[in-house]
């Protein structure tokens, strides 16, 4: 499976609270979670960031209460994958459980810049983007469906949405 997507770029570490605040996640409403997404740092991420984008954190991805939530407000933007520098074991989890790929791969974390058109190979574990390649651990079998069926998902939703089948 391959994730083709713009960076959209943090240079700092995040909590889940910083990715999501818990009063806007407890909303439960998708379009006010996507809105918020990330304030707390970027102002702006919520504007820039479109379906199929990548976050890349040139930092630490923390877990601990939020985690859950973080990821689905990323999720709701339209993050497709995360880029890190370092993430917990929690976070990744919970990625895996969603869909959301969580990658710990320094190097670009560190080197890739906002709007960097970037491909990710989830099962051969490679990284382009801005004329340069990085490894990374490919995604397990279980974890690469669970991704699959995520976008399947996301790509259903935007259908739906722009057909007005949604309505009456």
């Amino acid at each position: 499976m391959v994730i083709t997507g713009y960076a959209r770029r943090v240079s700092a570490s995040l909590t889940p609270r910083q990715v999501i605040a818990p009063e806007v996640a407890a909303s439960g409403d998708p379009a006010e979670i996507a809105a918020h997404c990330l304030a707390a740092v970027d102002a702006e991420f919520a504007g820039r960031a479109r379906e199929g984008d990548v976050l890349v954190v040139d930092g630490e991805l923390f877990g601990g209460e939020g985690a859950e939530a973080a990821v689905l407000a990323l999720q709701a933007a339209g993050i497709a994958a995360l880029i890190c520098r370092r993430a917990a074991a929690e976070l990744v989890v919970v990625g895996e459980q969603y869909g959301l790929p969580v990658l710990s791969v320094s190097p670009a974390a560190a080197h890739l810049a906002e709007g960097t058109l970037l491909r990710l190979d989830l099962e051969r574990g490679r990284l382009e983007g801005d004329g340069h390649t990085w490894p990374f651990t490919p995604l397990a079998p279980a974890a690469l469906a669970t991704a699959r069926r995520a976008q399947v998902l996301t790509r259903m939703r935007r259908v739906v949405e722009e057909e007005g089948l949604a309505e009456g």
